[in-house]
């Protein structure tokens, strides 16, 4: 059966890699403590089985991971009810931890042209990794997103890119000038990443590979380093992305749609960074914000 269930996560639902192996692991947990408690099948669970596995497993993690084994086992529940073996989702019947959503580490713009101007343009690494780091600012890119390009992906005369996001979902984001001149920078000396084959993939290490995630956050790290700011991770610049879009006066759901999030809440956690920016200008322009003015009698 839990066979049938990865079958329906990856095919049917088209769930991302991270996320399939993450329900899997979180519905073997709950199977296995049902059978500790007499189940001889998933027939045989009950609501008291989900909420006694929860609190037992729950009870010491954060609540996003309490949240995701609800949701993995609410997902099992929906696939059993296709099935025909639960007449009902039994997991609707819990209820889900509040979750509290921490405000994204952004850079200043000044730092992120520091950022992007650290890599060599004399050496082949340098000017891929300028190209890298200038598309992810650009466009908003998660890092797997951003390592997954395609040279197909690329619409140079449109400058449009397809994007390929969580569970297989694709969206159209806008190349920015300077992204693509990057871009094309980088394409001129691709060649010297090239092995015995062409790979699809846009983005390759001297081995002719596609470079991989890891590497992404060494060499962005490397080059934070190399400009004195810090410990940057790859999602700062996603982050960065969208709040200098806003503080610009960029659409808020223009930028769900380049950031691919499903749900406007995803991306309205960007608005929350502009409120200092917002008491500031109320500060400078409004004639009684600064003034002492006693109430009528």
């Amino acid at each position: 059966m839990l066979e049938d269930y990865a079958i329906h996560l990856k095919i049917e639902l088209g769930r991302a890699k991270n996320t399939l192996e993450s329900y899997l692991g979180d519905v073997g947990q709950f199977c296995e403590f049902a059978a500790e408690r007499g189940a001889q099948s998933l027939a045989d669970v009950d609501a008291d089985t989900i909420a006694m596995w929860l609190g037992d497993v729950c009870k010491s993690t954060k609540s996003t991971t309490q949240s995701r084994k609800i949701s993995a086992v609410h997902s099992l529940g929906l696939f059993l009810v296709d099935e025909g073996i639960w007449e009902k989702n039994l997991s609707d019947m819990i209820a889900r931890p509040k979750l509290r959503r921490n405000i994204p580490e952004v850079l200043t713009a000044e730092q992120v042209d520091a950022l992007l101007s650290a890599p060599s343009q004399t050496e082949p690494e340098g000017i891929r990794d300028r190209a890298m780091l200038e598309l992810m600012y650009g466009s908003g890119l998660r890092v797997s997103e951003l390592c997954g390009v395609k040279e197909s992906d690329l619409d140079i005369q449109s400058r449009i890119m397809r994007v390929t996001g969580k569970g297989g979902k694709t969206r159209l984001v806008p190349l920015g000038e300077v992204s693509l001149n990057a871009i094309l920078e980088y394409k001129k000396i691709r060649s010297v990443f090239l092995k015995k084959s062409n790979p699809a993939e846009l983005f390759l290490t001297r081995r002719g590979a596609k470079l991989s995630r890891k590497t992404f956050w060494f060499n962005i790290g490397k080059y934070a380093e190399k400009i004195g700011i810090g410990h940057v991770k790859p999602h700062m610049l996603r982050h960065s992305f969208a709040t200098h879009l806003l503080r610009n006066g960029a659409n808020i759901l223009s930028i769900k749609e380049m950031l691919g999030h499903s749900d406007l809440s995803t991306t309205q956690i960007y608005t929350n960074l502009l409120q200092d920016d917002i008491l500031r200008q109320y500060k400078i322009g409004h004639p009684r914000s600064g003034m002492n003015v006693k109430k009528d009698l």
